[in-house]
């Protein structure tokens, strides 16, 4: 069973924390690898989330279930002219954030050029896919089994926002969309996730 939660997010703090990070390691980040770093932090947080569904559990062999993970690789999903590829950043909790740009920026480039590993395509325990530059809002993405989930992140985009004291202004703003699968978690946990992440 596959759900998607769709949250939409002020995004004014992550334009300029992007800008602030940028200028303070000399180069430009993506929010690929923000969003990397933001979903790590949830994932520990929420570790509920950081899940497969499989077939044999270590403790009981015979039997499926649920298997939370110790560590944090996420997937990227990388477009490229042979299609869809997914590396994976192994230990994102555990790194820093020039640490991840870094390792995306090397994955990435060897993604979209066909110089990958294929065991740089595996292993991921969550996953995140943006459609943002194509202008897409919201999307169903579909979850990398046996992953628990993958947040699709929609287009950067200025809108009209009403303020607490009734003010209405243009802020940036994304959705994010939250696949997951309905045998690891439940819909109000996975809201949770979602929300910490928004």
């Amino acid at each position: 069973p596959h759900v998607t939660l769709f949250a939409e997010a002020d995004a004014a703090h992550l334009v300029a924390a992007r800008e602030q990070i940028g200028a303070e390691l000399k180069e430009k980040i993506s929010y690929n690898v923000l969003f990397i770093a933001i979903c790590a932090r949830a994932l520990k947080e929420h570790p509920y989330m950081n899940a497969s569904w499989v077939s044999q559990l270590p403790d009981h062999p015979e039997q499926p279930g649920v298997l939370q993970h110790p560590f944090i690789h996420i997937g990227l999903a990388v477009d490229t002219p042979r299609g869809l590829f997914v590396p994976v950043v192994r230990d994102a909790g555990a790194k820093s954030l020039a640490q991840i740009h870094r390792e995306c920026a090397d994955l990435v480039g060897r993604t979209l050029e066909g110089h990958i590993r294929p065991d740089e395509l595996r292993g991921s325990t969550f996953t995140i896919t943006n459609l943002g530059m194509f202008e897409v809002d919201a999307f169903t993405p579909i979850v990398n089994l046996p992953e628990a989930a993958i947040l699709g992140v929609g287009r950067l985009a200025k809108k009209p926002v009403a303020l607490e004291y009734g003010a209405i202004v243009a802020r940036p703003m994304l959705t994010l969309s939250l696949s997951f699968d309905h045998r690891v978690v439940d819909g109000a946990p996975a809201a949770r996730f979602l929300q910490r992440v928004k």
